[in-house]
């Protein structure tokens, strides 16, 4: 059954204004400034897929990895449905949504993560006078498509590649709310696509003062550090046990420093040459000597090998064991990676396992912009709810948090403006009611998985399916002679 005149009319009337306020009080001004900046806003005269729609549509598929296309447009609508109790089963067909996104393209989600990330909570202190960020990478899995396997490619090991095409993704995270300050991505093999080479990348282009940078040993290099040091900024990182940290003379020390602090911690120098951009051209390379006075700390927990981490923070004042215990922060960033992969984009027992669902490289590009920002607007509302009720962000529950907002999604687009300022208070003290039961407790695990391997071959181009008619094809076999 096709949509009647007068209710086409009410469905356009809805998709037109569509806004989550409680849940996102400026997006949508944010979404209308970012379309009419990259002239998006127009569309094809009496659709029901306006821009603002379809960005808010992607934005909400990426919590609802579970349904479909058009199983998402019913969730959206649901609230309009059952209120007219007139809407058609099916809205749109198979196929529109994708060319509606494609329409929309991916520069104007790209504006909206800008936007969106510069407007959210201003970062405060959490470490002395620092506040800290982690950079980390992690991959995404697609779709097994031609246009994913071009851009993203399979990655490689011993035992052959990857099932599905991967993208590499590397984050800047805050510590204390978890929110996804800048990302960068690029495929999961070839050159310039390692988790270095594109946290360089990020680090270029983030300019803010007084972090605390956090990294892992795979991060460590000296134009690393060098260049979070021109920024005006701090670091605490791993290094690996190869690097040469020998104790540093005295004599080399700024007044009122000596080399080996009480707590066991020592200062060491650390030399490396950096690229002068100004003096070098295409054919020769002119270097800079460069030098840093780094602390550096030695420990080891039972049942682990010895650790070292080098910082720039060579105040006294703080200790060795308080550096050590920050660095561990560092784990926030795979919580953070948790939250999105196993709760934000879990898909059903039968559904195709992968992260992302767009079956083009460019559709892909897009949802991830979606995904995060759905991921910071997610993180933002936690936070908010903390600071008012004062709870800590980091133990209020994320997918409960979640679901909450899945339950509101259906109900909010008919609410007065004065109801949705209700609903968002609610929303916030039902969130701030959400603490994990269960929190972390001093213990480590073993890294074990109760299923090692499948007992099946392997999946490739070569199997598909076979059409088998059972009423027909079965036959009865005669008893054997014996």
């Amino acid at each position: 059954m096709g949509i009647q005149k007068e209710h086409h009319q009410m469905l356009t009337q809805f998709t037109t204004e569509y806004d989550l306020q409680p849940i996102a009080k400026h997006l949508s001004t944010i979404i209308k400034e970012s379309l009419a900046s990259v002239s998006s806003s127009k569309c094809r005269q009496g659709t029901i897929l306006v821009p603002t729609f379809v960005i808010w549509f992607v934005i909400l598929s990426t919590i609802r990895r579970d349904l479909s296309y058009l199983g998402i447009m019913d969730w959206m609508i649901s609230g309009l449905r059952w209120l007219s109790c007139c809407l058609p089963k099916q809205l749109i067909s198979e196929g529109a949504m994708s060319h509606a996104r494609v329409r929309i393209g991916l520069t104007v989600f790209q504006l909206i993560f800008k936007k969106l990330t510069s407007s959210l909570t201003t970062l405060k202190y959490d470490f002395h006078k620092w506040t800290t960020v982690i950079f980390d990478g992690s991959t995404g899995t697609t779709p097994d498509t031609e246009s994913n396997r071009d851009k993203f490619g399979k990655s490689k090991c011993g035992r052959g590649e990857s099932a599905f095409p991967m993208l590499r993704i590397v984050t800047l995270i805050s510590a204390s709310t978890r929110l996804i300050l800048d990302f960068t991505y690029g495929s999961s093999q070839g050159k310039g696509t390692g988790e270095r080479t594109l946290m360089t990348k990020l680090l270029a282009q983030f300019n803010q003062k007084n972090l605390l940078f956090l990294l892992d040993a795979g991060l460590y290099s000296f134009a690393t550090i060098f260049s979070i040091r021109t920024k005006e900024c701090d670091f605490l990182l791993r290094v690996a046990s190869n690097v040469k940290l020998p104790v540093i003379s005295d004599s080399r020390l700024p007044d009122g420093y000596m080399a080996r602090y009480p707590d066991g911690s020592y200062l060491s120098e650390i030399n490396g040459k950096i690229l002068n951009l100004e003096k070098s051209t295409e054919s020769h390379k002119q270097w800079n000597q460069e030098s840093i006075i780094v602390r550096v700390i030695e420990y080891q927990i039972p049942g682990f090998l010895p650790r070292r981490l080098v910082t720039s923070i060579i105040d006294p004042n703080i200790s060795a064991k308080e550096l050590i215990i920050h660095y561990h922060c560092r784990w926030e960033v795979e919580i953070s990676f948790c939250e999105i992969k196993t709760h934000q984009c879990a898909t059903l027992k039968g559904q195709m396992p992968t992260i992302f669902r767009s079956k083009t490289s460019e559709l892909v590009e897009q949802e991830l912009y979606a995904m995060l920002i759905a991921y910071n607007l997610l993180r933002d509302l936690i936070y908010q709810s903390a600071n008012e009720y004062n709870k800590n962000p980091l133990l209020l529950s994320f997918l409960e948090s979640l679901q909450l907002v899945i339950d509101l999604v259906q109900l909010i687009s008919h609410s007065s403006l004065k109801l949705r300022e209700i609903q968002h208070q609610y929303l916030l003290s039902l969130i701030s009611q959400s603490e994990i039961d269960r929190p972390r407790r001093k213990r480590i695990n073993p890294r074990v998985v109760k299923i090692k391997m499948s007992k099946f071959k392997r999946k490739n181009s070569s199997h598909k399916s076979e059409i088998r008619d059972i009423e027909k094809d079965l036959k009865i076999l005669p008893p054997q002679a014996v």
